[in-house]
């Protein structure tokens, strides 16, 4: 609980608005540790009733019990609902104006908290485009989304964060996606068989020692590409520019989001690009004044 405020706390727009917060931690002993992961037939009895597989998606983990939710939450009061999942295996998941979960054990804890907390809290939108997802056209075309931080640029004079556009940007903004989508691509092909090297690992009751060292050699790789893409990003000339980005919502084409990296993005730590930012600042506002 400390770790995690802290972490909130030291990241913009929370920063400069933490004395619009109050964060309250609840804490209720479940008969077991950890959480249900039915892929590799492993269920627990927890108090929360967590699970990853939700929606036919390995990494994300939700809850359906929602009475349990609410009369746990009632301890205090809140305006929005986080769940922390005593588990190492990467995941989570946030629905706006209902709760977020994140996996508070995992390597990439930090990144899952801030960007599941984007979706939960200001109605933030995934903008990656390349990672498999359960859900395929998940914005019907010719139709601009709700959420503040992805565009179908239906109309290039009126997009909807017209105010932050960097001056002169061309629209749509050229970034270099094609080399982009081989890097990215690239990995997801390597990734895979990694993956599935520890899920059969965990679902055969291997050694945990053999189960770590394959969890590990997972992480490094991951680490190295993700150090890859932020250089690769740092690179661009288009790097801390605002304009519209095509590749946004699951979708390579069609979508577009304000700037070239954000933790709705991709992975590691970095903040909020420009626009997330100030769709948090305008739901603080929208709480507090």
């Amino acid at each position: 609980m400390k770790k995690f405020t802290k972490i909130f706390f030291e990241q913009e727009p929370y920063k400069t608005y933490k004395s619009k917060f109050n964060i309250y931690g609840i804490y209720k002993p479940s008969q077991e540790n950890g959480t249900d992961n039915p892929n590799n037939g492993v269920y627990k009895n927890t108090v929360l009733s967590t699970t990853f597989n939700s929606l036919s998606s390995d990494r994300y983990l939700l809850t359906e019990d929602n009475k349990a939710v609410r009369d746990l939450a009632a301890h205090a009061p809140y305006d929005a609902i986080y769940i922390m999942v005593n588990t190492d295996k990467y995941g989570g998941g946030g629905i706006y104006n209902l709760y977020a979960t994140f996996a508070a054990d995992n390597v990439w804890n930090e990144y899952i908290f801030l960007h599941e907390f984007g979706h939960c809290f200001a109605g933030l939108a995934d903008e990656y485009y390349t990672s498999d997802v359960s859900y395929n056209d998940f914005y019907s075309k010719g139709i601009e989304p709700t959420e503040p931080n992805i565009t179908a640029l239906l109309d290039k004079n009126s997009i909807k964060w017209k105010e932050y556009l960097t001056p002169g940007i061309e629209l749509p903004t050229p970034w270099k996606k094609n080399e982009y989508e081989i890097i990215d691509n690239d990995w997801m092909k390597e990734r895979a068989p990694l993956i599935k090297k520890i899920s059969s690992l965990i679902a055969t009751n291997a050694p945990k020692e053999s189960v770590k060292a394959a969890e590990n050699e997972y992480y490094v790789k991951e680490q190295k590409h993700v150090d890859i893409l932020d250089n690769f990003f740092k690179k661009n000339p288009s790097w801390g520019k605002v304009g519209a980005y095509e590749g946004a919502g699951y979708s390579s084409q069609g979508l577009y989001r304000p700037m070239i990296d954000c933790i709705m993005f991709s992975k590691g730590k970095k903040p909020y690009c420009k626009v997330c930012e100030e769709a948090i600042i305008r739901m603080i506002k929208f709480y507090t004044e």
